[in-house]
């Protein structure tokens, strides 16, 4: 199974994603996202970090937090920002957490968490495996 994962993951790479609001728990400070990638692939995360130059920069959990900003934070958007159109350039599955890890061509990484021995993303790949 996680051979078969790794090989639809490394199939994303080239891809370039497209990213939208997954609509999965619409309840206040939830930031589930589709990213729709070039190929035909999907994944839908609940939970999520992007990390930029190798430092963590925005999560899930920041969406709709203040912080002492002057407005909320729209996590979705900067997401949006973020990766629209860019290309992975790697796709992985860190085999201890079961979080997927995808790095893009402007220095961003793209981490769907998992916390639990049960997958919370749901992906489908365009071989038709999910």
């Amino acid at each position: 199974m996680v051979k078969n994962l790794d090989n639809s993951l490394s199939n994303l790479e080239g891809a370039s994603v497209q990213v939208s609001a997954g609509n999965s728990y619409p309840e206040p400070g939830m930031a589930s996202v589709l990213l729709l990638f070039s190929n035909g692939s999907w994944l839908r995360a609940e939970y999520w970090r992007i990390t930029k130059d190798g430092k963590a920069w925005l999560s899930s959990f920041d969406h709709q937090q203040k912080y002492g900003l002057p407005v909320p934070i729209d996590a979705i958007k900067v997401l949006q920002e973020q990766l629209q159109g860019k290309v992975v350039s790697e796709a992985h599955l860190d085999k201890e957490t079961s979080d997927l890890i995808f790095q893009f061509s402007n220095h961003t990484k793209f981490h769907a968490f998992n916390f639990t021995g049960y997958e919370i993303w749901l992906s489908c790949f365009a071989d038709g495996t999910g």
